[in-house]
């Protein structure tokens, strides 16, 4: 029945956002086109608006999918559709784990898009020798291979803002449990739980510093320079500290859902 379930989602969210794949990509060739192009006055224009409207869509995949995401588990167990939903022979649990899978699966697909297209419109033996050279000096200063570097910054990027998109499902479950101002209430509560979840990684940071005198030098230095090793640590921790957290508030969401659903 999960597998059903998710079906079902992924037909509202890939009709959503299948537009802003498309025109991402469209725009990224649009791009593409227009800088291999001898430049004149008209050509110059086209082409920073091109550019501009390829950046917008990619902005718009990743603010358009945490909002179609909090609005599609909004509707689906609270809203009219809800009255369907309930009635399914199906768990909460499912019910959350469709929406948190289905949230997982185009967030991914975003990040793909997003990369396939800034690898179209900029791709080229001298634009990637200057991007490699970059992130060289950047991970020969810090001692690390550009691999990690790159994959640990993409990783933690990713685990805050799928972080951000679950504490607005814990918002909406407690929100809709208010009698009035569910919205509101809503919003203030997934921002609340939000600031507390980063304050959380900064606690248990610091925490862990209190053991390891290189982690506790970052929150005491002034200075730019960094410990290769400290920064090492702070992103493999920072990484298992959002994973560890995500984790609790998927328990935290499905233990409130069980408790009931007070729909509109």
């Amino acid at each position: 029945m999960l597998v059903k379930l998710l079906k079902y989602d992924l037909k509202y969210m890939t009709r959503n956002m299948i537009v802003f794949y498309l025109l991402a990509i469209f725009f990224s060739i649009t791009t593409r086109i227009l800088n291999n192009i001898d430049q004149s006055i008209m050509v110059n224009i086209l082409s920073r608006i091109s550019f501009g409207c390829m950046i917008a869509m990619i902005a718009n995949i990743v603010i358009n999918t945490m909002m179609r995401s909090w609005i599609r588990f909004r509707d689906s167990l609270y809203k009219d559709e809800s009255y369907l939903t309930h009635t399914l022979p199906v768990s909460k649990n499912d019910l959350y784990n469709s929406k948190f899978l289905l949230t997982l699966l185009f967030y991914i697909v975003g990040f793909i898009v997003i990369l396939f297209s800034l690898f179209i419109a900029f791709y080229s033996k001298d634009n990637w020798s200057l991007l490699t050279n970059y992130i060289k000096n950047i991970t020969i200063g810090l001692n690390m291979s550009t691999i990690f570097f790159v994959t640990m910054f993409l990783l933690v990027v990713f685990l805050e803002i799928f972080n951000a998109i679950q504490c607005g499902f814990y918002g909406i479950i407690l929100g809709y449990k208010k009698n009035n101002g569910r919205a509101a209430f809503s919003v203030l509560f997934g921002f609340i739980f939000y600031i507390l979840s980063q304050a959380l990684v900064l606690l248990l940071m610091f925490i862990y510093g209190l053991f390891d005198s290189s982690i506790m030098e970052l929150f005491k230095s002034s200075t730019v320079s960094v410990d290769a090793n400290a920064f090492k640590l702070l992103l493999v921790i920072s990484s298992l500290l959002y994973i560890a957290i995500i984790f609790i508030m998927s328990i935290l969401c499905k233990k409130s859902l069980n408790k009931g659903v007070n729909v509109e």
